[in-house]
């Protein structure tokens, strides 16, 4: 009998979403309609609306081919050299919430804020920690957020980072459960009234049934995800100590530990391929977790959800 894990479920379908943007609410220069409207054009599903300071419901937007989801982002204030920015996505679509910034420097009093987002329903994230200047020891003393931004659109377009990929492994080797997701922390538009650079980089891919907000919100909070910036993954799932893989056209897939011997790869830098089976190395017996990335040929990456190890299934 085969001993199958799932990385990602076996039913459902495949939602592509940016779940961090502005609009006019804030500081954004788009209307959430505009916004949706864009977004639908690139082959988006969903949008999480998170101006600043207040999440603001925009339900008449949601239809049979877009949902948009309800949000907020924070900002907390931990030094002149570095802030703390906190998406909230609500899991109630009516949910109104107007929230100062807080100029804090006292951790505590941060965590504090997170909290008050998980009290009143919202699923948080610890957005772009690289561009805000965060030291590990800071973002170590943090809790409650659970997912973490592994690659934000505005950051890459304002200051040239990559990603803050690093940053979500190391959060995992120190045993945070975190999950990833990729953004566009969209703001801007460019000469002729056109989005800005930031635009279409990053991006979520959810699994759910339906494309429905109640669907799309189970799914996030069951880790039915996983982040890109380009290459997507269709299955992935362990059956009987090989990790397999279906994906759109990749030259590399990269299995990640938590020490430096919990690794495998699968290169293919000649050409590309869509599936692979790579056998899991004796010594992941010993990390307690997994996960997957895929770059395509043109240094997009994708990120899964961990895998926890040594669990049920």
């Amino acid at each position: 009998m085969k001993n199958t894990v799932r990385l990602l479920p076996d039913d459902g379908n495949l939602y592509k979403a940016n779940l961090h943007c502005h609009t006019t609410v804030s500081d954004g220069a788009f209307t959430p309609r505009e916004i949706k409207d864009m977004y639908l054009a690139e082959g988006y599903h969903a949008v999480a609306y998170t101006d600043h300071k207040v999440c603001a419901p925009h339900n008449e937007l949601t239809d049979d081919g877009f949902v948009a989801l309800s949000g907020v982002e924070i900002a907390f204030g931990i030094g002149r050299k570095s802030s703390v920015h906190i998406c909230g996505i609500s899991r109630d679509p009516a949910a109104e919430l107007e929230i100062p910034n807080y100029p804090l420097d006292d951790i505590t009093k941060i965590n504090e804020g997170i909290a008050l987002l998980n009290e009143r329903g919202y699923i948080t994230t610890m957005n772009h920690p690289r561009w805000s200047g965060m030291s590990m020891d800071a973002l170590a003393a943090m809790d409650g957020f659970a997912n973490i931004e592994v690659f934000n659109g505005f950051e890459a377009v304002q200051d040239g980072y990559s990603s803050s990929d690093a940053i979500y492994e190391l959060e995992l080797r120190r045993g945070r459960r975190v999950m990833p997701i990729a953004t566009d922390d969209s703001h801007r538009e460019s000469e002729g009234g056109k989005p800005g650079l930031e635009y279409f980089r990053g991006f979520t891919v959810i699994k759910a049934p339906s494309l429905t907000y109640s669907s799309l919100i189970s799914a996030l909070d069951s880790g039915a995800f996983y982040a890109s910036t380009g290459p997507m993954f269709k299955n992935l799932w362990i059956e009987d100590g090989y990790l397999n893989v279906e994906c759109t056209p990749v030259c590399g897939v990269y299995v990640h530990g938590q020490l430096y011997s919990h690794r495998a790869a699968l290169i293919n830098a000649a050409d590309t391929i869509e599936s692979a089976r790579i056998k899991i190395p004796d010594g992941f017996a010993t990390s307690d977790y997994l996960f997957v990335q895929i770059v395509d040929s043109r240094g997009g990456r994708a990120w899964s959800a961990p895998h926890h190890l040594n669990e049920e299934g």
